[in-house]
């Protein structure tokens, strides 16, 4: 899976599936999902300025690359070392999600350096 992520320099995403399969999930601006789709080799979609994107590969991988509509694109994920989370003081943390410090601490120290997850082995 990579961590989801977006544009932030309002950049479109046209995506193309080479080889594998998969999911993409497309949330936008308003924190609705916009699409959830099933992709295999062949397929393409676009992601609209400012929406985050996520892919999740099925067992047998995902390949893929993107166009993007800009020259110098600029890219955050919401997880790894480019996160947004990382932007945020913890007090707006603890704010935004009602928790105490010792939960944003926790939050906070998960994922901090990795932008695709990969799950546990068997």
């Amino acid at each position: 899976m990579c961590s989801p992520g977006f544009s932030c320099d309002s950049a479109l995403q046209v995506t193309y599936v080479v080889r594998g399969s998969g999911r993409a999930q497309v949330v936008g601006v308003d924190g609705k999902r916009v699409l959830e789709i099933t992709v295999k080799a062949g397929n393409l979609f676009i992601v609209p300025r400012f929406f985050v994107v996520s892919k999740i590969a099925d067992p047998d991988g995902l390949e893929w690359f993107s166009i993007i509509s800009t020259p110098n694109p600029i890219f955050t994920n919401l997880a790894g070392k480019t996160s947004v989370w990382k932007a945020l003081s913890p007090q707006v943390l603890q704010a935004a999600f009602n928790i105490k410090p010792e939960a944003e601490k926790l939050f906070r120290s998960k994922r901090t350096s990795d932008a695709v997850f990969f799950p546990p082995p068997n």
